[in-house]
């Protein structure tokens, strides 16, 4: 068997692989104590110290990426505010060939490709998958906390710049519109690389695998890109800075992974190391075998 096929769990920030826990606990080296009856903790469990609230913030504003993303979407802003206006009516006024006999088509499908109501079920079953195979919350939570800062992070942004959608002709900003900046050029980079990451991050696929799913992810920005500007959904440096915001959110969710200690979201699955009728621990049915 090919040693990336095994799925081998996270290692603990406490340095103690769960085997080794289960086997103290056999052993009766790590016995359950009144503390850990009050706190609802199983024996064993490894001490994590986890982050304030104050150090999981200077994590997230102090990341070199993060700021270097964040630059890049002010840039892009003040760009798509007047200096690149020029190339936004350039792209917008150009001539749509076969516009009659592809526009209802190109809306079905391929606008379709970085819509949440495709990429979101893509992102639910590889984090789910990738939950179930390493019996913790982290996928899931990861994604959910990544889409929810995104949508966030572009639905105040559109509402507080409020610019004119293409077919008015008139890129301005502060025209009581919601154009900018795009939410599917956002959700391409942001769902679609949070599938990436997670695979990458539980070795999930061989790392040939791992260069064409990147390959596919700049296609589908690329496809998502030029079918919105052709269809006159978006302007060009609306597509750009939704890129942008998206990239940002990416990376803030993947710093957010190593702030966050490992371990405990294993202890959050249910019945893991548990009976599944009497939420009993296993390991005490095991004792009287383990003696006899």
């Amino acid at each position: 068997m090919h040693t990336l096929r095994i799925r081998s769990n996270p290692p603990l920030r406490a340095e103690i692989s769960i085997p080794l826990l289960r086997s103290r606990r056999w052993l009766g080296t790590v016995p359950r104590t009144s503390d850990d009856d009050a706190k609802g903790r199983r024996p064993g469990t490894p001490q994590v110290t986890w982050p304030s609230v104050s150090e999981i913030a200077w994590g997230l504003a102090s990341d070199k990426s993060a700021i270097m993303m964040a630059v890049a979407l002010i840039i892009m802003t003040v760009l798509s505010a007047g200096p690149l206006h020029p190339i936004d009516n350039l792209i917008n006024n150009a001539p749509r060939p076969l516009w009659d006999q592809i526009r209802v088509p190109m809306i079905l499908w391929p606008d379709t490709v970085a819509s949440r109501f495709v990429a979101l079920p893509v992102l639910g079953v590889t984090a789910l998958q990738l939950a179930y195979w390493h019996r913790s919350w982290r996928p899931i939570i990861l994604g959910a906390v990544g889409v929810l800062g995104m949508m966030c992070l572009v639905a105040s942004m559109k509402l507080i710049i409020a610019r004119s959608h293409p077919r008015t002709g008139d890129p301005a900003f502060f025209a009581d519109g919601v154009s900018f900046p795009s939410g599917h050029g956002a959700n391409a980079i942001l769902i679609y690389g949070l599938v990436l990451f997670l695979i990458v991050r539980y070795r999930a696929a061989r790392p040939h695998i791992v260069r064409r799913l990147g390959y596919c992810i700049v296609g589908i920005a690329v496809l998502q890109s030029v079918v919105s500007v052709y269809l006159h959904f978006h302007w060009f440096t609306d597509l750009l800075t939704g890129m942008v915001a998206g990239g940002l959110a990416l990376v803030l969710t993947i710093r957010l992974d190593r702030l966050i200690p490992e371990g405990r979201t294993a202890y959050w699955w249910p019945w893991f190391g548990r009976n599944l009728w009497n939420g009993e621990d296993r390991d005490q049915d095991r004792e009287p075998a383990e003696r006899r």
